[in-house]
């Protein structure tokens, strides 16, 4: 009998040893979208100094006499700011570079500290420093008539387009006082836009230019059209436009979207 009780004990044991137990959860699942602390940030040329209405753009050279605004991507954290003799402590900031720099390379820098995420990333300490460096060039292109930066031949591709193709920027003073642009094979089909309203001065960045037209008043060839041109260190380039026109007598803003990829040659 004894040992019949020790044969169902035995049974009993081996039945709740296997008994189904929860799934532990994975501690590193989610981490596909988590990232270790980092200080890099954005380095933008403002247009203007009135942020209502500037256009940035992110880059390692500016104009002198232009704004910049430099934003850490590292959110909730603390941040501590390096730039010439100033040390800073706020996630975004904007300084004023004159004519007096120009010619200089500057350090920026900036150093994070974060509560690290440590599930997914053991070795993090919470800690991260980047140095990035700002160059500050001549401010010439508003006396003179061409822009070489921004000038020239732009071999891309649009969504539009069963091939690539090649636009051609032609920037110049019309008059004496406002720039101008010709914009050819705008549409990939030979469409060319002539004397378009670039932009007023303030509207330039060194790497970017943007093209406002208003309502296509001063264009004498081609549609209503706006965007930008960009162009970054590499070549690697990107122009955007909206195309539009008179219709039975109504303005159309924004017919069509041309939005190129590409390089400068």
């Amino acid at each position: 009998m004894r040992k019949i009780s020790l044969i169902i004990s035995l049974l009993i044991l081996l039945v709740s040893c296997h008994k189904d137990q929860d799934i532990m959860p994975n501690p590193t699942q989610g981490c596909d979208c988590a990232h270790e602390v980092s200080s890099d940030f954005l380095m933008e040329e403002m247009t203007e100094s009135n942020i209502n209405f500037a256009r940035y753009t992110d880059t390692d050279t500016i104009y002198a006499n232009k704004n910049v605004r430099f934003t850490a991507k590292e959110e909730g954290a603390e941040y501590t700011w390096y730039i010439g003799a100033e040390v800073l402590y706020t996630n975004t900031v904007t300084r004023f570079f004159s004519d007096a720099l120009i010619g200089q390379t500057l350090p920026i820098t900036l150093v994070v500290k974060k509560n690290p995420n440590t599930i997914c990333f053991p070795n993090d300490d919470g800690f991260d420093s980047i140095t990035k460096y700002l160059t500050i060039i001549e401010n010439n292109v508003f006396f003179d008539n061409t822009i070489s930066r921004l000038e020239g031949q732009y071999k891309v591709k649009s969504p539009l387009l069963s091939d690539s193709t090649i636009i051609t920027i032609d920037i110049f003073y019309l008059n004496g006082s406002n720039k101008f642009l010709n914009i050819y094979n705008y549409d990939g089909l030979g469409s060319n836009c002539i004397n378009v309203i670039g932009t007023s001065d303030m509207s330039l960045n060194f790497r970017q230019i943007f093209v406002e037209d208003g309502e296509g008043g001063s264009i004498t060839q081609g549609d209503y059209i706006d965007g930008t041109i960009y162009c970054d260190k590499f070549n690697k380039s990107r122009l955007d436009f909206s195309t539009g026109g008179y219709v039975n007598g109504n303005y159309i803003q924004n017919l069509k979207d041309w939005k190129y990829r590409g390089r400068k040659l």
